[in-house]
């Protein structure tokens, strides 16, 4: 396993800047999520940041760099799904006791203008809360506050393995 990790990343460090800076994001969320900063690889690789604004509202952010860029050169449509569907997530896992979890169960996605600028702000709200679902809608923000995509979630609550 050592041996074709060296090999892949001599190849890679003799690439394009371009390549160079993706893989640096790639190893610094890997890093991230092994020193226990995030609970997913994905989070991690996104590098998202998220904060509980209020008890009905939660904030995430990733920022726009190459690793998460579509062939266009703008976010790829399904790292803005993933950001909703965590920022969702995360609102509805601050409110569960220890021993029950939310899971994605359908999720509508509008996408309304491409992801550029900086950073991408997700701001993620409940409309429904019950013992047994909850249905929360999410927002996405380039810099200029222009909105990228609108999407509503429906999470139904588990109950966790032992």
């Amino acid at each position: 396993m050592n041996e074709q990790l060296r090999s892949k990343l001599t190849t890679l460090l003799e690439s394009s800047d371009e390549s160079k800076q993706a893989l640096l994001s790639l190893l610094e969320g890997v890093e991230e999520k092994h020193n226990g900063n995030y609970k997913t690889y994905l989070a991690a690789l996104m590098g998202i940041s998220s904060r509980l604004m209020n008890e009905n509202t939660y904030e995430s952010i990733i920022p726009n760099r190459v690793l998460v860029h579509n062939p266009l050169g703008i976010t790829h449509g399904g790292i803005t799904a993933s950001l909703m569907d965590i920022a969702m997530g995360s609102l509805v896992h601050q409110f569960l006791p220890k021993q029950q979890a939310a899971v994605t169960s359908e999720m509508k996605i509008h996408f309304l203008s491409s992801g550029t600028g900086s950073e991408l702000r997700c701001l993620s709200t409940a409309i429904l809360k019950s013992d047994t679902r909850w249905v929360v809608e999410a927002n996405v923000y380039r810099d200029d506050q222009k909105l990228v995509a609108t999407a509503t979630g429906t999470f139904m609550i588990i109950t966790k393995k032992a």
